[in-house]
């Protein structure tokens, strides 16, 4: 079933009165109805009525073909969210990687991005609809299979973690991807982009991290997954929608009359990013869990040592963020002079800006030489 690309024609020719009513919100769109208005006089990109018609069929499932969609859908979302939870699970980045490329959750998602610039309120919920209930379900599914597959969840492995404290970066990505997907839809000699943009921007693992840090009862992490999730949609919806408009998938006489709903749908994908840009940047502090500065301090410790009169090594450093004080673990190797526990931990509050405890703990280092004759 095709989806009808123009509104339909009315019945009657409205008179002066009418004519006022239907033109008031047009003239009280905004600065964003006055720039699509701009667009809608000019012939951007140069698709055709049937590119435009194979690009909404691609993306929009109505009719007969909704029901096959969803069953296909929600396959290949319960397939995507099994391997994701194996894959984070056996900390196994390539096995994530393949979670992402058979992970369908694209789909709605650029669907909704195409109904904003279409001004098509109803295919923007329900859109959205199809896109967050696909992620509740893989909550739901990975949070069960993290119960079923034996795992010791109390310590998590790296590739949980590293999608529970996400960061502007994360959003600059989706946008990006945002963008490449879109034109992936645009131009069919471009549609093998769309893997690798699956990849870049993964949608179903931070939900799979989501349902294992529920299961292992740690809730500011699975936040922190949730959040960044979000964050990828609401690049890519805004992204896409401005790549779409951009490439021409609204003909300039639909950019005229339905600029009021358009520059509606963008104005509103424009504050779902700037909502957020708050938890990721201005409230991070309070509203997602700290990242992990392990690294960090390794670093800051061995340049410290090496720039001090302690001749010593750094061996292993873990970082403890459980309590009001961050507690820093160093062993390092034996030497002449023993390093100041408050003089280290003055070092890195300094550097850390926030309260520090140190704890130090010397190893012996013995050398034993060995030669051998063939």
């Amino acid at each position: 079933m095709s989806v009808t690309l123009q509104e339909p024609s009315p019945k009657h020719q409205p008179n002066s009165a009418q004519e006022a009513r239907a033109t008031a919100p047009e003239r009280t769109s905004g600065i964003v109805g006055w720039l699509v208005g701009i667009l809608g006089r000019w012939e951007l990109g140069d698709l055709t009525d049937r590119d435009r018609q194979r690009i909404i069929d691609g993306l929009f499932h109505e009719g007969p073909r909704f029901t096959r969609f969803v069953n296909r859908f929600a396959a290949l979302m319960a397939m995507s969210v099994l391997i994701a939870v194996l894959g984070l699970l056996a900390d196994s980045t390539a096995v994530v990687i393949g979670a992402m490329l058979v992970a369908p959750l694209m789909t709605p998602v650029l669907a909704t991005a195409a109904a904003l610039v279409m001004g098509w309120p109803e295919r923007v919920g329900r859109q959205l609809g199809i896109s967050m209930l696909g992620a509740l379900g893989a909550i739901v599914l990975s949070a069960g299979a993290a119960f079923i597959v034996p795992a010791n969840l109390d310590t998590l492995p790296g590739e949980v973690l590293a999608r529970t404290s996400p960061n502007l970066l994360d959003l600059g990505i989706a946008l990006a991807a945002g963008a490449a997907g879109a034109y992936s839809q645009i131009r069919r000699a471009a549609s093998d982009a769309i893997t690798g943009v699956a990849v870049a921007v993964a949608l179903v693992p931070p939900l799979a991290v989501v349902g294992i840090c529920i299961r292992a009862a740690e809730l500011d992490l699975a936040l922190g997954a949730f959040l960044l999730f979000l964050a990828n949609v609401a690049g890519i919806i805004m992204s896409a929608a401005i790549t779409f408009l951009v490439c021409g998938l609204v003909a300039g006489g639909g950019l005229t009359t339905r600029r009021a709903k358009i520059a509606g749908g963008m104005r509103w994908a424009a504050v779902a990013v700037v909502v957020m840009i708050l938890p990721l940047h201005v409230a991070r502090t309070g509203v997602l869990p700290p990242a992990d500065r392990t690294d960090d301090v390794t670093a800051i410790l061995d340049h410290f040592f090496e720039d001090s009169a302690w001749p010593t090594d750094v061996v292993s450093v873990s970082v403890d963020r459980s309590s009001a004080a961050v507690l820093v673990d160093v062993v390092m190797t034996q030497s002449d002079v023993m390093p100041d526990a408050t003089e280290v931990a003055e070092m890195l509050a300094g550097e850390l800006a926030e309260p520090v405890d140190v704890r130090l703990q010397v190893v012996e280092v013995t050398t034993d030489n060995g030669t051998a004759d063939e």
